[in-house]
């Protein structure tokens, strides 16, 4: 799929969670959330696989034809064998958390982890038999169909019908099933069979030819595994503990959790999708460790421009600024998975890939409890200790992927001081916002108004982003004037500081 037709579907996907989000109202779908993370893990699981490179080694349509329905075959074993695994997720999910009637839920969501992997082998079986790149297309339709079909479900089960929760959110996967009959329809009716010249038959080992797609580059499927697991672990532990051990309303921490991990996720996904198809257009000489400095500058930028506009951004989007502090703090959780996701794809390196993916999910289970219960005992919210968890497990493994980036490009370029610089630009940014809101304060009170707002917060800082990219030497000057102005504070601290002392001391003394 063409990258343009890429971000027309992301930015479909976003566009249809959020009228999800309005169709479904007040009714609480923590069901769909939990499911649907786990479909995202088992569906990552075939991401690396493709026929291309093997249909090319073929001449022959029955060659090309046997692969296509062996691999086919082996996929939809797969799948039952994932399908088998939800249901005894969902009774050990269903025990811990106590949730009932949810075994409809996993059934249907395994029900169609087939139907992404079998979309895209589909298209890809069709290019190679009509020799014809139309049929690339075929996810792009698949998406757009999937997408419409969801929001036409979720209207009639959410809004037309009463219908049980676990039978309604069962029924929001059938938008998948509908999706991939009608394209194989479709796909059925448009293929042209009379191009099929080929030669005669060869022999081929199809066990190894299988074997071979599926395990060539599946340390690429296991990132995304692992990375998704991030959040399923969250949603559970996090669930657990606040039901059990501090006894939170159970309706609440369902709405905070779906928030956090169906509709935050997904809008951060779609920023760090935007952010990574803007580095894709840095020159190619340029080495990966400066890469990698240039997407941490550009998202620490968006991160502050996006949490100090949160609020106006829930506003907007949900017409509900309280979920604004964990926009926020989803945001700086991008900054790591942005640079986890960059540092992963540019390692060829299995065992380190393993061994990093190991010890970061390791670090993320091990700290998961312990940094709950911290942020408990300091006051704050607990999901906080969940989201720095997840951040310190991306960390360690993107620390261990740096290294080996360093040892293997071994460039002497002073990177401290490059790091230094983008945190003086980023503070400078994140000061002037702070006075702009002096000047302009964020009201959410009302729609049009916080909507109004949303657009001269982000038109700004579009402007002043594009000013610091063109008059570095400004910025250059505004960096020692803000360093001179932290000296000069901590000084006035110092002396404050000295001053409370020796008051201290004198009165004591005079006490005594």
């Amino acid at each position: 799929m063409k990258e343009k037709d890429n971000l027309v579907v992301k930015t479909l996907n976003i566009f249809t969670l959020i009228i999800l989000y309005y169709i479904v109202g007040k009714k609480n779908i923590f069901l769909y959330t939990i499911s649907v993370c786990l479909y995202n893990i088992f569906v990552a699981a075939f991401n690396h696989i493709s026929l291309t490179n093997s249909f090319n080694k073929f001449n022959n349509i029955k060659n090309i034809n046997n692969l296509f329905k062996y691999t086919l075959l082996t996929i939809i074993t797969v799948s039952i064998m994932f399908l088998l695994l939800g249901l005894a997720v969902s009774d050990v999910v269903s025990i811990l958390l106590n949730l009932n009637d949810i075994l409809i839920v996993f059934v249907f969501m395994g029900l169609t982890i087939i139907i992404e992997p079998f979309i895209k082998l589909l298209g890809e079986y069709l290019i190679k038999i009509n020799n014809n790149l139309k049929f690339e297309k075929i996810i792009y339709l698949y998406n757009i169909v999937d997408n419409v079909m969801l929001l036409v479900i979720a209207l009639l089960v959410f809004r037309v019908f009463n219908i049980k929760m676990n039978i309604a959110v069962s029924l929001l996967y059938l938008s998948k099933l509908i999706s991939a009959f009608l394209i194989t329809l479709l796909m059925y009716f448009i293929n042209n069979r009379k191009k099929n010249n080929y030669s005669i038959q060869e022999n081929v080992n199809y066990k190894k030819e299988i074997k071979n797609i599926l395990t060539k580059n599946s340390y690429q499927s296991m990132i995304v595994i692992v990375k998704n697991s991030y959040y399923y672990i969250s949603i559970i532990i996090a669930y657990l503990i606040l039901m059990t051990r501090y006894g939170y309303k159970i309706d609440i921490i369902e709405r905070d959790l779906t928030f956090i991990y169906l509709f935050g996720i997904n809008i951060i996904n779609y920023i760090l999708y935007i952010v990574k198809n803007m580095n894709n257009e840095l020159p190619r000489e340029l080495s990966l460790t400066n890469r990698i400095y240039n997407n941490f500058k550009i998202m620490l930028s968006l991160a502050i421009i996006f949490s100090i506009v949160s609020p106006l951004t829930c506003k907007v989007l949900f017409n509900n600024p309280e979920f604004s502090i964990y926009l926020v703090m989803l945001n700086f959780m991008a900054i790591f998975s942005l640079l986890y996701d960059i540092t992963y794809k540019n390692i060829k390196h299995t065992k380190l890939i393993y061994t990093s993916l190991l010890f970061g999910l390791i670090v993320k289970i091990v700290t998961e409890v312990p940094l709950i219960n911290a942020f408990y005992r300091m006051g704050y919210n607990l999901i906080y200790g969940d989201i720095l968890a997840s951040v310190l497990g991306l960390l360690l493994s993107i620390l261990i992927n740096y290294i080996f980036i360093k040892k293997k490009e071994k460039t002497k370029e002073n990177y401290f001081t490059k790091l230094l610089d983008i945190f003086y630009e980023n503070i400078i940014l994140c000061i002037i916002l702070i006075i702009i809101q002096f000047i302009i304060p964020i009201k959410t009170d009302n729609y049009f108004i916080a909507l109004g707002l949303f657009v001269i917060y982000i038109g700004i800082s579009i402007g002043i982003m594009k000013l610091r990219n063109k008059k570095r030497g400004w910025f250059l000057w505004s960096k020692y004037m803000f360093l001179d102005i932290v000296i000069q504070i901590l000084i006035v601290w110092l002396q404050q500081l000295l001053y409370h002392i020796l008051k201290g001391k004198w009165e004591l003394m005079l006490y005594q």
